[in-house]
């Protein structure tokens, strides 16, 4: 039925939220923050968190942040309020060198490549930053499974704009009936595949209930789920 099958990446295939965490304990520890404060790093963490989010899409809405270093040196500046700009900039860059090398998988993700490779023409559509996405494909050893890897900054469309999508089949040498998108979110992936005319797989890996109206054509709580609805 399918000849191509195309996906998300953040908590997709590789978890982002894990390799976020991971990046930034190692930053901390090599600036020597937090050392024996549990308290503190919870604290920072946690403004942290709520910072960077505000700032990432003030920057990917096209608001008065203009770029991912800025987008980390001004979480690092009010996550610790009353520190010095140069350190900011100094966290910044070590995590961003730290995340770019991280590849923590979903579970079943490797499994699933290695079934679908060979059988498949296989490719990534993310909304991320290029430098970053294609340096964790490449830390996880599995940049050469794909024929395809479409990154939003790096052409200038996000999902869930349908054009994406279409960049991707171009690449791949796929029709939209022979292709199968899957991925973690609603907003971007779901909306995205149904203007795209994609059939869509719901990676739900929390097994909540689906919003009315909301009908992907396949729902997974698994990566492994994938290949037996497929092959």
């Amino acid at each position: 039925m399918y000849k191509a099958v195309l996906f998300d990446l953040d908590n997709t295939l590789l978890n982002y939220s894990a390799s976020e965490l991971e990046s930034m304990k190692r930053t901390c520890k090599d600036h020597d923050l937090f050392e024996d404060d549990p308290a503190g790093w919870s604290s920072f963490w946690q403004a942290y968190t709520e910072h960077n989010a505000r700032h990432w899409f003030d920057f990917v809405g096209g608001g008065s942040v203009k770029s991912m270093p800025d987008v980390l040196k001004f979480s690092f500046r009010d996550a610790l309020a009353g520190t010095e700009e140069h350190l900011h900039e100094r966290l910044a860059a070590t995590y961003w060198q730290y995340f770019c090398g991280s590849s923590i998988f979903e579970d079943g993700a490797e499994h699933l490549l290695s079934k679908l490779a060979g059988d498949y023409a296989l490719g990534i559509v993310s909304n991320g930053i290029g430098e970053a996405q294609r340096g964790r494909l490449q830390a996880g050893r599995i940049a050469d499974r794909f024929h395809s890897v479409i990154v939003s900054d790096e052409i200038g469309i996000r999902k869930p704009d349908a054009r994406i999508f279409q960049q991707a089949l171009r690449e791949l040498g796929a029709s939209r009936e022979e292709t199968l998108f899957i991925g973690d979110s609603l907003q971007d992936d779901y909306r995205g595949a149904v203007q795209a005319g994609i059939d869509f797989c719901y990676y739900n890996r929390s097994g909540s209930v689906l919003p009315a109206g909301v009908k992907p054509t396949y729902a997974v709580t698994h990566l492994s789920q994938v290949a037996e609805l497929i092959m």
